[in-house]
């Protein structure tokens, strides 16, 4: 288990984690929604993903990873290539490497307790289920990171096994490793800018608190045909405990 200090080096980089599943099996998945941020990000700093080289300190890492710099200071862009429940590991080596405080990791992940069209940023929290998020906590020793959330429910009330007031459509461990389809992705596509704009807003040092009141009452309509219309919600849902592969 890391010990995240409570100061980091002046010099020390923010970290951004994108969660999701190694190999072209998971490709365009629901779980995977955190590399398709990730990927955005990249493109929109001129940046590539490699393999983590051996550094000497940092130890064998399995993650893919590219680095970047802008005016508040340097960043890393980090996919973990481990399964989803292994996520963690690779983490705790780049907190421990680099002395990072919580609040220096960023980390998005796809969220069956919001509907597709929402996310939401929160400044720590539970796993809520997610085997990815318990990963993380367990092997950084704090719930204490903040962390975006994308929405990957479809509300359908013919559909599936209930979860909250969203549905799933057949086993839940099957639906968030299946494909979205054309018309879940023109309704994903505006979310998933917000969720580049929202980290690139925080890498450029916009305060969490900011960025939760400009982002958490998105909510890209149900429709794919009206995608491009936006309405906040009339509440904010606390997840239930959400089940994931």
């Amino acid at each position: 288990m890391a010990s995240l200090p409570a100061d980091s080096p002046p010099d020390a980089p923010r970290l951004v984690v994108g969660l999701g599943n190694p190999g072209a099996e998971y490709h365009g998945t629901r779980h995977n929604l955190g590399f398709e941020v990730l990927d955005g990000l990249a493109e929109r700093f001129g940046l590539k993903f490699a393999r983590q080289a051996r550094t000497k300190g940092l130890g064998p890492v399995r993650a893919k990873a590219c680095a970047g710099d802008n005016a508040a200071g340097p960043f890393l862009l980090v996919k973990p290539w481990t399964y989803m429940n292994l996520s963690g590991e690779a983490v705790a080596a780049y907190a421990r490497f680099y002395r990072l405080r919580p609040e220096s990791i960023f980390v998005i992940v796809d969220d069956l307790n919001l509907p597709l069209g929402r996310m939401r940023i929160r400044a720590g929290g539970s796993p809520g289920g997610h085997n990815g998020l318990k990963s993380l906590i367990a092997c950084l020793g704090t719930e204490g990171f903040p962390r975006l959330r994308m929405g990957i429910a479809i509300p359908d009330a013919d559909a599936g096994p209930s979860l909250g007031d969203m549905t799933v459509h057949g086993d839940m461990a099957d639906f968030v490793t299946d494909a979205f389809s054309d018309e879940e992705r023109e309704l994903l596509a505006p979310t998933l800018e917000d969720a580049v704009e929202a980290v690139t807003r925080w890498l450029n040092g916009d305060p969490l608190q900011d960025l939760m009141n400009r982002y958490n009452a998105v909510q890209n309509e149900v429709h794919p045909s009206d995608s491009d219309q936006r309405s906040p919600p009339d509440s904010l849902r606390e997840p239930t405990e959400q089940t994931d592969k």
